[in-house]
């Protein structure tokens, strides 16, 4: 069975309540005009039964066993009454015989039908000097009323059909017109799953949910172009970046088997092993960048004075930076407290320390400062060197994924470093931004936000 359209339901549903609230309000109208028409009649009746019961009275005074001249205008045509005694017998009236044998209720009015017609009759005692001597009836005929009233109800029922028609057709319409954009959005949105990234929807002016939709909609479908477009460049760049140490280990491997020679052999395997480490700390950054949202869950967050920290790095990598007789000084303001990942902001300070030892100048300088910025609430880190500097035409793609600034030093580096760094201070809600110039040296500014 085809499933019902979402326009469809909606149609049916605004046609079903329609019809719901048309019947009230035809039953209700009814009701309210039955109602008032007959609270006229019982109204007017009561006022009859009182003039009634006054000229009952002024016949028994006069004549108890007078007669009744039916020329007298006492009531209209349509009006009927029977005057009765104590003894239940008949003294005066203008009545029809089938009026005499209903019983009598006092003070009640009620609808009696007869023939068709729709008679209203009501009863009511007579009392003169606080006894009684009488009951008056008055029967009206109402048959006109109820023809009007029924005659309102059908007209009421005949109206709900084309109102109902009018209203579906009206809603079909609208629910149409509402749901167009949504169904433009589900063509847009297989044309870009089947590979048209460049569609987008035309925005509307409205500002309204709809509008606020296609807008998301189009960001949507922007994002989703952008991270497809870098991970296919991401993934070409990184089979390029695989494939080159690769290659060079089979090379040489292959070299080393035809030697026969000791010595080719240890250098050859030395080779291996430094470019193995070189991929496998670029799997590792590539793995760590990959998994950026399950990398930013499972942060381990402390707070630590990051002071101590750089100082412990400091003097680790110094070491390695005196084979290039590089000097590295850390200047730390104690007690810089901030809620970091221990592990990534080591990672990130050692690849922003190793890539000033290696483009530094031989005998240079490289200068780590550790303050707190107490206007802006944030800890400042400057890693400032004075080596070979960067081209300001580079410097806005220095962060990007593979990016190297001297194209000829392939074998230098995986080209990730500071992609790596810029990720994991971004990681940590803070920014990082780079102050160069060629020849002279690079200053690198990191802010993070200090603990509360």
């Amino acid at each position: 069975m085809k499933k019902m359209s979402i326009r469809t339901r909606i149609t049916l549903w605004y046609t079903a309540m329609l019809m719901i609230f048309l019947y009230l309000g035809v039953a209700g109208s009814y009701n309210a005009t039955r109602h008032i028409l007959i609270k006229q009649h019982e109204d007017g009746m009561r006022k009859g039964a009182h003039i009634l019961s006054e000229r009952f009275i002024a016949l028994n005074n006069h004549d108890r066993l007078g007669r009744f001249d039916k020329d007298e205008k006492l009531a209209p045509k349509d009006f009927n009454f029977i005057f009765f005694n104590n003894q239940n017998e008949i003294t005066h009236g203008q009545y029809e015989e089938w009026m005499v044998d209903l019983p009598q209720e006092i003070d009640q009015i009620r609808m009696v039908e007869h023939d068709g017609q729709n008679w209203a009759c009501f009863d009511s005692a007579v009392y003169q000097n606080g006894q009684k001597i009488g009951v008056t009836r008055s029967l009206i005929d109402i048959t006109s009323t109820f023809q009007l009233l029924q005659e309102m109800q059908q007209r009421g029922i005949i109206a709900i059909i084309p109102s109902l028609l009018l209203s579906a057709l009206g809603g079909f319409f609208i629910t149409r017109w509402a749901l167009k954009p949504i169904k433009n959005i589900a063509k847009i949105a297989k044309e870009i799953g089947d590979g048209n990234l460049n569609k987008r929807i035309e925005l509307v002016t409205a500002k309204d949910e709809l509008g606020e939709l296609l807008n998301e909609f189009n960001h949507m479908a922007d994002n989703v172009q952008n991270v497809i477009e870098r991970e296919q460049q991401f993934s070409s760049d990184a089979s390029h970046e695989i494939r080159t140490p690769l290659a060079v280990i089979i090379t040489n491997a292959e070299y080393a088997i035809q030697s026969h020679d000791l010595e080719t052999c240890t250098q050859t395997l030395e080779l291996i092993v430094n470019k193995s480490q070189q991929m496998q700390q670029m799997l590792s950054q590539l793995l760590t960048l990959a998994r950026g949202h399950e990398q930013a869950q499972a942060m381990e967050l402390e707070q630590l004075d990051i002071s101590n920290i750089i100082t412990d790095i400091v003097e680790e990598r110094s070491m390695r930076a005196q084979e290039k007789q590089i000097t590295i000084k850390a200047d730390a303001e104690h007690n810089v407290i901030a809620n970091i990942d221990l592990m990534l902001f080591t990672r990130m300070i050692t690849n922003l320390l190793d890539n000033a030892v290696q483009y530094g100048r031989v005998g240079g300088h490289v200068n780590l400062s550790v303050y707190r910025d107490l206007t802006h609430h944030q800890a400042v880190i400057l890693v400032v060197d004075d080596g070979i500097g960067i081209d300001s035409d580079q410097l806005p793609f220095i962060f990007n994924r593979f990016y190297r600034v001297d194209k000829s030093r392939s074998q230098a580096g995986s080209g990730l470093g500071l992609s790596f760094v810029d990720f994991i201070i971004k990681l940590h809600k803070g920014n990082i931004s780079v102050d160069s110039h060629v020849g002279k040296g690079t200053c690198f500014k990191i802010t993070l936000p200090l603990s509360s």
